[in-house]
């Protein structure tokens, strides 16, 4: 009986972990559902949505940069508390803003927020679970991501107006944060162990190749996933002919399999491990990649695309999860905190590229680059293994 009471709080903790990381998807995808009633309220033009997200983005990056000093002086939990209060915040000033240069103005604490709740939480999962569930959590992500469209479409349609669809996932978010600061003690307990490593160490992560390319890998992963969450519909249709609904049903099937992918990908991972679950990952993308390289055949790109979708669902979160194994606790979160942040840039400069180089020569740039970025991801890959 006893024993069932003490593991009670850190399955509740576990549970608050998984909110958070759909908390953390939340914001990421509403802005699109709702900026063209928020651009007629403001009266600001259609590409005004491009500052706001590039705000977002930039402010991520600097957090992501922070985040080892950060978390070694005022702990995990902490920072991850605060942020997450920042985040609400501004997402509740959303909701209340009359103005565009406001709104504009509130996306600073927004991006600063959710970049440091990012690394933070990676970093903490990274080094304290297991790697199913480091794919169950980024699953997770997921859901909110999926949820926040659907939140802002309901605030429009049922209670006439964007605000109340930001003020619903402030509250939550909020209410979160709450919850955050309540269980402060069990984020203590377990870094307790790790301060003193971090004293120890003056920079020497920054020797050697090894860290380096393990951020090198999220530039990669992110160019290329970006690259087709944005264009692929635009392929599909202006090059292969579909029509809109049929490319915007493969276009969804691509993040849903990343989603589901992670989720099935968790039953595995302890069992396979993160360099196994890594290559499996790499192999199922590079098929994927071939099939998406078929364009007299939908059904065989149309696979080609789920399979890249699956393949690189374990990517992201047993790549993190692996780093805290390359390399010691500090560091860890220093590398960590360098991945979530070129992430982050990669989103915000690679993505445009592969738009504009595809514009300029043709729209079948883009499975080509998506193999080629396979291929590197695998390469990068095979040597970070060689050398640690």
């Amino acid at each position: 009986m006893s024993q069932n009471v003490q593991h009670k709080p850190a399955f509740l903790f576990l549970l608050l972990l998984y909110l958070s990381f759909i908390a953390l998807g939340l914001p990421d995808t509403g802005l699109g559902v709702a900026w063209n009633q928020m651009r007629a309220d403001f009266g600001v033009p259609l590409e005004y949505a491009g500052f706001i997200t590039m705000t977002i983005t930039v402010c991520s990056a600097i957090s992501g940069f922070l985040n080892g000093k950060l978390l070694a002086r005022y702990g995990t939990g902490r920072v991850t508390a605060v942020s997450c209060t920042l985040t609400a915040l501004a997402i509740i000033g959303f909701s209340l803003s009359e103005s565009y240069w406001l709104i504009l103005l509130l996306a600073v604490p927004l991006g600063l927020g959710a970049g440091a709740v990012d690394a933070g939480l990676n970093s903490y999962a990274a080094e304290n679970l297991s790697s199913k569930h480091m794919n169950w959590l980024h699953s997770s992500w997921g859901i909110g991501a999926t949820l926040s469209p659907v939140i802002l479409t309901i605030g429009i349609t049922q209670f006439g107006s964007w605000k109340a669809g930001y003020g619903f996932i402030g509250v939550v978010i909020f209410c979160l944060s709450v919850s955050l600061f309540m269980t402060l003690s069990f984020w203590k307990q377990k870094q307790q162990g790790g301060a003193r490593e971090e004293v120890r160490e003056d920079k020497p992560w920054i020797c050697g190749i090894a860290p380096y390319l393990s951020v090198m890998a999220y530039i990669i992963y992110v160019a290329v996933e970006g690259g087709i969450g944005l264009w692929l519909s635009v392929l599909l249709v202006e090059s292969r002919g579909l029509e809109l609904s049929a490319a915007g049903f493969l276009a969804g099937a691509f993040f849903g399999s990343i989603m589901i992918g992670r989720f099935l990908m968790g039953f595995i991972a302890d069992a396979l491990g993160n360099r196994k679950l890594i290559f499996l990952g790499l192999a199922i993308s590079a098929a994927g990649s071939a099939a998406f390289f078929y364009q007299e055949n939908v059904m065989i790109y149309g696979t080609g695309i789920i399979l890249l979708g699956l393949g690189f669902a374990p990517l992201y979160p047993a790549m993190m999860h692996e780093t805290s194994k390359r390399y010691g606790s500090g560091q860890a979160k220093k590398i960590i905190g360098y991945q979530v942040a070129f992430s982050y840039i990669s989103l915000l400069t690679f993505v445009p590229l592969i738009g504009y180089i595809a514009s300029r020569t043709t729209l079948e740039f883009i499975p080509v680059f998506t193999a080629v970025s396979v291929a590197a991801l695998a390469l990068v890959i095979k040597t970070l293994n060689q050398l640690t």
